[in-house]
């Protein structure tokens, strides 16, 4: 827990003090990624809670947060890929190479438990914590299989937590101390586990509301 810890010290004085970081509308180059990432079953059991989590916290936080926590939207990143990207095209060369990566690296079912929440300047997350080794090969496996192509996340080293943004800050947050205090009531929360069969390669659409959020998409390349 020491890394979520460290982030909650981190990020609860900027949210104090309105500080927080503030996504906006994707744009070509910019956040959220075309990426490789573990979804939740949304029939599970544990998808129905971090979708519950989430629209508590959006409660606290106010209006127009996005509700990355939702059922449909929740996920684990395995590895960004490269910027943000409104266009792509079904044969795109990229994408072709991304997925036989992914291929060639395998995967069989991956197993998190998911306890505490813990915040982030930009984020209300939950903590994630592998059941086994095959998360951890996965992301190893696929770093190789990409080559170059790993080239995005190069320069920021190997990714060292698993975790599932519930909520994504856009805007001021209306009651900063109570969300500050939820999230440190629920630091050592147990709320379930949960197997993902596979990984799959996404890309994020946003989709308005009175949940708005970024929705993952899974793409194949043909």
């Amino acid at each position: 827990m020491q890394k979520f810890d460290q982030l909650f010290d981190r990020a609860a004085p900027l949210i104090a003090a309105g500080d927080h970081q503030r996504d906006a509308l994707p744009r070509d180059g910019g956040r959220w990624p075309v990426s490789v990432a573990l979804r939740p079953p949304m029939d599970d059991l544990l998808s129905r809670h971090l979708d519950d989590l989430t629209a508590e916290a959006a409660d606290l936080a106010g209006p127009d947060h996005w509700h990355t926590g939702r059922l449909g939207s929740a996920h684990l990143t395995v590895r960004a890929l490269e910027g943000h990207r409104a266009v792509i095209e079904p044969h795109d060369p990229a994408i072709q190479r991304y997925q036989s990566a992914l291929d060639r690296a395998g995967a069989g079912p991956t197993r998190f438990r998911v306890a505490g929440l813990t915040l982030t300047p930009g984020t209300v997350m939950a903590c994630a914590f592998p059941l086994d080794s095959n998360a951890d090969d996965l992301m190893d496996r696929f770093a190789v299989e990409l080559g170059p192509d790993d080239w995005f996340e190069r320069p920021h080293g190997r990714r060292d937590i698993w975790y599932l943004n519930l909520l994504h800050f856009t805007t001021a947050i209306t009651q900063p101390g109570k969300l500050i205090d939820w999230v440190a009531a629920h630091r050592e929360t147990e709320f379930g586990a949960v197997t993902i069969r596979a990984p799959e390669l996404v890309r994020f659409r946003y989709c308005a509301g009175p949940r708005p959020h970024m929705r993952p998409e899974a793409m194949r390349a043909l």
